[in-house]
């Protein structure tokens, strides 16, 4: 009897599915092995069941896994999979959105207060200025701007656009707007209040993009968002980086139109504009928003239970189902 696989595209510290093993045997694409290489399209991914999107997955890896019947997202964006490709073999797409919730509404929390209060930039300064740390105290130098009782804009409001609003709204009594394409039942709203893109990019002095990339929002914050932007506000992108117009973004930086950014993605994932590392108004994380020990064990952990249930029950959960149209021809 041929083994069962399950190809991980790339390992991931801190994330563990080896409770997948035995009855699966786990494939990391970025660390095969020379025996694996060899046998990787004559015997792994024809009896491939389930991918584990730790990277991007293309449609010749789905159409050469013939015995596929799930792809698991590692989180919430799933820009990088062809999910046409993935639909029109009927094949599942599941993410977990819920799971990286809470700590990527923590790191754009954090951002806002670091841009906002400048800590980035006079950490830097202080390090690298040791000799002149004296003037670095002088009562009134070096003013931020204070949050409380501001306006935050959220572009997105799902998992971690919620918690972000439930964070600032409890902790520095912010006023919340949010647009997104669908208004939220009133019931759910809140003290939130929808506002279309535009009116809401004129109110803020806060704008946090939590939303997803698609054709829509990608480059959606261009040269006329930025206009249209309250004068002294500050930008939050813990999304995806394609959104963000960044030779626009670092224009407006620096003609003080906007107050500051943090950033913690960019475009093809570390694609970052030289003129960015050079502001010291920008407040730069490498793609870390779900990036803690609990938050990569709690990931690791659904996305074992979640393989095995369709791959050892072959039943579609219908719970964070990206591609809903993979139902049609499968029992459910």
């Amino acid at each position: 009897m041929s083994e069962r696989y399950i190809i991980v595209v790339k390992k991931v510290p801190n994330e563990d599915f080896s409770a997948l093993e035995p009855e699966f045997k786990l494939v990391y694409l970025d660390s095969l092995s020379d025996e694996e290489s060899a046998s990787l399209y004559a015997d792994i991914l024809p009896n491939t069941e389930g991918i584990i999107a730790t990277g991007p997955v293309n449609s010749e890896l789905i159409a050469k896994a013939l015995k596929l019947k799930v792809i698991m997202v590692n989180g919430a964006g799933y820009d990088d999979i062809d999910v046409r490709a993935a639909s029109a073999l009927q094949i599942p797409v599941y993410n977990i959105p819920d799971t990286t919730a809470a700590a990527t509404a923590e790191l754009a929390f954090t951002l806002m207060l670091s841009a906002a209060r400048r800590v980035s930039e006079l950490n830097y300064r202080m390090r690298s200025d040791s000799r002149n740390l004296e003037s670095y105290f002088a009562i009134g130098k070096n003013p931020g701007v204070s949050l409380h009782g501001k306006t935050l804009g959220i572009v997105g409001m799902g998992n971690i656009g919620s918690r972000l609003a439930k964070l600032a709204s409890t902790a520095l009594n912010m006023k919340i707007v949010y647009t997104q394409r669908r208004q939220l039942p009133i019931g759910l709203e809140q003290s939130r209040r929808f506002l279309y893109f535009h009116d809401l990019l004129a109110v803020s002095d806060v704008v946090s993009i939590n939303c997803p990339l698609t054709e829509e929002t990608r480059g959606m914050f261009n040269e006329k968002a930025f206009l249209r932007m309250k004068a002294g506000s500050i930008l939050i992108n813990t999304a995806r980086g394609e959104i963000i117009d960044q030779k626009q973004l670092v224009r407006f930086l620096k003609t003080g139109k906007l107050f500051a950014a943090g950033l913690d993605v960019f475009p093809n994932n570390s694609e970052v504009d030289p003129e960015l590392l050079e502001l010291p108004n920008v407040v730069l994380t490498p793609h870390i928003g779900s990036n803690t020990n609990e938050t990569r064990k709690e990931m690791s952990e659904r996305i074992v239970s979640i393989v095995k249930a369709v791959c050892d029950d072959e039943a579609v959960l219908k719970g964070n189902l990206v591609n809903a149209e993979s139902l049609k021809a499968r029992k459910s």
